[in-house]
Protein backbone atom coordinates (compact mmCIF):
# COMPACT_ATOMS: atom_id res chain seq x y z
CA UNK A 1 0.00 0.00 0.00
CA UNK A 2 1.64 3.86 -1.03
CA UNK A 3 1.38 6.13 1.72
CA UNK A 4 0.11 9.50 0.15
CA UNK A 5 -2.10 11.04 3.40
CA UNK A 6 1.37 13.03 4.12
CA UNK A 7 2.36 14.03 0.44
CA UNK A 8 1.19 16.59 -1.57
CA UNK A 9 -0.60 16.87 -4.72
CA UNK A 10 1.16 17.79 -7.92
CA UNK A 11 -2.39 18.23 -9.48
CA UNK A 12 -6.09 18.95 -8.55
CA UNK A 13 -9.10 18.40 -10.00
CA UNK A 14 -12.71 18.45 -9.45
CA UNK A 15 -12.99 14.86 -8.60
CA UNK A 16 -9.25 13.62 -8.02
CA UNK A 17 -6.14 14.35 -6.83
CA UNK A 18 -2.81 13.26 -8.76
CA UNK A 19 0.25 12.71 -6.98
CA UNK A 20 4.30 11.54 -7.62
CA UNK A 21 3.90 8.03 -7.66
CA UNK A 22 6.95 7.36 -5.06
CA UNK A 23 9.16 4.45 -6.34
CA UNK A 24 8.84 5.79 -10.45
CA UNK A 25 9.47 9.19 -11.38
CA UNK A 26 7.18 8.85 -15.07
CA UNK A 27 4.57 7.01 -13.21
CA UNK A 28 1.08 9.52 -11.02
CA UNK A 29 -1.37 8.21 -9.14
CA UNK A 30 -4.87 9.54 -9.68
CA UNK A 31 -7.05 9.13 -6.11
CA UNK A 32 -10.84 9.90 -6.16
CA UNK A 33 -11.32 12.80 -3.17
CA UNK A 34 -13.06 11.94 -0.29
CA UNK A 35 -15.22 15.21 -1.19
CA UNK A 36 -16.09 13.87 -4.38
CA UNK A 37 -16.79 10.19 -2.83
CA UNK A 38 -19.36 11.75 -0.61
CA UNK A 39 -21.09 13.84 -3.07
CA UNK A 40 -20.93 11.79 -6.44
CA UNK A 41 -21.38 8.44 -4.75
CA UNK A 42 -22.95 8.48 -1.74
CA UNK A 43 -25.09 11.25 -1.84
CA UNK A 44 -26.18 10.57 -5.25
CA UNK A 45 -29.48 9.00 -6.16
CA UNK A 46 -29.99 6.06 -6.72
CA UNK A 47 -29.96 5.74 -10.07
CA UNK A 48 -26.21 7.02 -9.99
CA UNK A 49 -25.65 4.26 -7.49
CA UNK A 50 -26.03 0.83 -10.01
CA UNK A 51 -22.71 0.35 -10.77
CA UNK A 52 -20.81 -2.19 -9.35
CA UNK A 53 -17.63 -0.87 -9.11
CA UNK A 54 -18.69 1.48 -6.92
CA UNK A 55 -17.32 5.25 -7.03
CA UNK A 56 -14.40 4.20 -8.45
CA UNK A 57 -16.79 3.53 -11.75
CA UNK A 58 -14.34 6.20 -13.68
CA UNK A 59 -11.28 3.55 -13.25
CA UNK A 60 -12.90 1.01 -14.89
CA UNK A 61 -14.55 3.09 -18.15
CA UNK A 62 -11.57 5.08 -18.53
CA UNK A 63 -9.13 1.63 -18.60
CA UNK A 64 -11.96 -0.30 -20.92
CA UNK A 65 -11.46 2.64 -23.10
CA UNK A 66 -7.96 2.67 -23.07
CA UNK A 67 -7.81 -1.19 -24.29
CA UNK A 68 -10.26 -0.49 -26.53
CA UNK A 69 -8.14 2.20 -28.55
CA UNK A 70 -5.64 -0.41 -28.53
CA UNK A 71 -7.66 -3.08 -29.96
CA UNK A 72 -8.96 -0.51 -32.54
CA UNK A 73 -5.61 1.55 -33.46
CA UNK A 74 -2.21 0.78 -32.12
CA UNK A 75 -0.76 0.67 -28.45
CA UNK A 76 2.02 3.79 -30.04
CA UNK A 77 -0.77 5.88 -31.36
CA UNK A 78 -3.07 5.99 -28.71
CA UNK A 79 -4.22 9.45 -28.61
CA UNK A 80 -4.96 8.02 -24.25
CA UNK A 81 -2.49 8.53 -21.59
CA UNK A 82 -1.17 5.24 -20.68
CA UNK A 83 -3.23 3.50 -17.89
CA UNK A 84 -0.73 1.29 -15.99
CA UNK A 85 -2.72 -0.28 -13.47
CA UNK A 86 -4.46 0.04 -9.80
CA UNK A 87 -2.45 0.24 -6.39
CA UNK A 88 -4.22 0.90 -2.88
CA UNK A 89 -2.92 4.03 -0.79
CA UNK A 90 -4.16 5.08 2.78
CA UNK A 91 -6.69 7.32 1.12
CA UNK A 92 -8.05 5.10 -1.31
CA UNK A 93 -7.87 3.30 -4.37
CA UNK A 94 -5.24 5.02 -7.11
CA UNK A 95 -4.84 4.51 -10.39
CA UNK A 96 -1.75 4.60 -11.59
CA UNK A 97 -0.80 6.52 -15.11
CA UNK A 98 2.33 7.42 -17.03
CA UNK A 99 3.10 10.61 -16.52
CA UNK A 100 2.85 13.03 -19.81
CA UNK A 101 5.96 15.63 -19.23
CA UNK A 102 7.94 18.25 -20.83
CA UNK A 103 11.81 17.64 -21.51
CA UNK A 104 12.77 18.56 -18.22
CA UNK A 105 10.51 15.75 -16.72
CA UNK A 106 8.26 18.24 -15.42
CA UNK A 107 4.11 17.92 -15.95
CA UNK A 108 3.25 18.80 -19.46
CA UNK A 109 0.91 21.90 -19.95
CA UNK A 110 -2.35 21.56 -20.55
CA UNK A 111 -3.98 22.15 -24.29
CA UNK A 112 -5.38 25.39 -22.51
CA UNK A 113 -1.71 26.39 -20.93
CA UNK A 114 0.51 25.20 -23.68
CA UNK A 115 -1.84 27.99 -26.15
CA UNK A 116 -2.33 30.70 -23.41
CA UNK A 117 1.74 30.37 -22.81
CA UNK A 118 2.73 30.43 -26.76
CA UNK A 119 0.22 31.58 -28.25
CA UNK A 120 -2.01 29.13 -31.37
CA UNK A 121 0.38 28.89 -34.37
CA UNK A 122 0.19 26.89 -37.17
CA UNK A 123 2.37 24.28 -35.59
CA UNK A 124 -1.11 24.30 -32.52
CA UNK A 125 -3.03 23.65 -35.17
CA UNK A 126 -1.36 21.02 -37.07
CA UNK A 127 -0.71 19.40 -33.76
CA UNK A 128 -4.45 19.67 -33.06
CA UNK A 129 -5.17 18.15 -36.21
CA UNK A 130 -3.20 14.96 -36.13
CA UNK A 131 -5.04 14.96 -32.16
CA UNK A 132 -8.33 14.49 -33.89
CA UNK A 133 -7.10 12.18 -36.61
CA UNK A 134 -5.95 9.85 -33.75
CA UNK A 135 -9.24 9.96 -31.51
CA UNK A 136 -10.91 8.93 -34.87
CA UNK A 137 -8.70 6.53 -35.91
CA UNK A 138 -8.91 4.85 -32.16
CA UNK A 139 -12.69 5.18 -32.51
CA UNK A 140 -12.04 7.20 -29.02
CA UNK A 141 -15.41 8.15 -27.28
CA UNK A 142 -13.93 11.57 -25.78
CA UNK A 143 -16.66 11.99 -23.61
CA UNK A 144 -15.32 15.24 -22.07
CA UNK A 145 -13.30 16.70 -24.55
CA UNK A 146 -11.64 20.08 -23.62
CA UNK A 147 -8.37 22.20 -23.16
CA UNK A 148 -7.69 21.09 -19.62
CA UNK A 149 -8.35 17.43 -20.13
CA UNK A 150 -5.79 17.42 -23.04
CA UNK A 151 -2.02 17.93 -22.54
CA UNK A 152 0.85 18.58 -25.08
CA UNK A 153 4.30 16.34 -24.03
CA UNK A 154 6.04 13.33 -24.52
CA UNK A 155 5.81 10.10 -22.53
CA UNK A 156 7.55 5.94 -23.53
CA UNK A 157 5.59 6.10 -26.79
CA UNK A 158 7.18 9.27 -28.17
CA UNK A 159 5.67 12.73 -28.73
CA UNK A 160 5.79 15.84 -27.97
CA UNK A 161 2.61 15.38 -28.82
CA UNK A 162 -1.29 15.80 -27.89
CA UNK A 163 -2.85 13.27 -24.98
CA UNK A 164 -6.43 13.40 -23.44
CA UNK A 165 -5.40 12.06 -20.21
CA UNK A 166 -9.02 12.52 -18.15
CA UNK A 167 -12.59 12.40 -19.51
CA UNK A 168 -12.49 9.55 -21.87
CA UNK A 169 -15.17 6.51 -22.44
CA UNK A 170 -18.62 5.93 -22.69
CA UNK A 171 -20.53 7.74 -19.83
CA UNK A 172 -24.54 7.02 -21.42
CA UNK A 173 -26.74 4.81 -19.80
CA UNK A 174 -27.09 3.48 -23.27
CA UNK A 175 -24.04 3.34 -24.44
CA UNK A 176 -24.86 4.77 -28.02
CA UNK A 177 -20.84 5.92 -28.60
CA UNK A 178 -20.10 2.33 -28.37
CA UNK A 179 -22.65 0.54 -30.56
CA UNK A 180 -22.39 2.79 -33.72
CA UNK A 181 -18.98 4.26 -34.81
CA UNK A 182 -19.89 7.11 -37.35
CA UNK A 183 -22.27 8.09 -34.60
CA UNK A 184 -19.43 8.28 -32.22
CA UNK A 185 -16.89 9.81 -34.76
CA UNK A 186 -20.11 12.77 -35.64
CA UNK A 187 -19.93 13.55 -31.76
CA UNK A 188 -16.35 13.88 -31.49
CA UNK A 189 -16.24 16.36 -34.72
CA UNK A 190 -18.34 18.63 -32.67
CA UNK A 191 -16.53 18.07 -29.38
CA UNK A 192 -13.07 18.79 -30.83
CA UNK A 193 -15.06 21.88 -32.84
CA UNK A 194 -15.91 23.23 -30.30
CA UNK A 195 -12.99 23.00 -28.66
CA UNK A 196 -10.71 24.39 -31.28
CA UNK A 197 -13.23 27.23 -31.26
CA UNK A 198 -12.72 28.27 -27.23
CA UNK A 199 -9.15 27.51 -27.72
CA UNK A 200 -8.51 30.33 -31.04
CA UNK A 201 -10.63 32.34 -28.72
CA UNK A 202 -9.01 32.44 -25.82
CA UNK A 203 -5.70 32.31 -27.40
CA UNK A 204 -3.80 35.69 -26.41
CA UNK A 205 -2.78 37.89 -29.29
CA UNK A 206 0.75 37.94 -30.98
Amino acid sequence: MFRLADAKPIANGHIREVYQHPDDPDLLIKVITSASIEERWNQAPWYRRIARSGPYKDFVREFKEYVTSIYVGAYATSPLARIVGLEMTDIGMGQIVEKVRRPDGQLAPTLHAWVQAEGFSEKTRLELEEFYARLLSHNVIAADLHAWNVVYGEDSRGGPRLVMIDGFGEKNIVPHCSMNRAHNASRTKKKYERMLKRTMAEAPKR
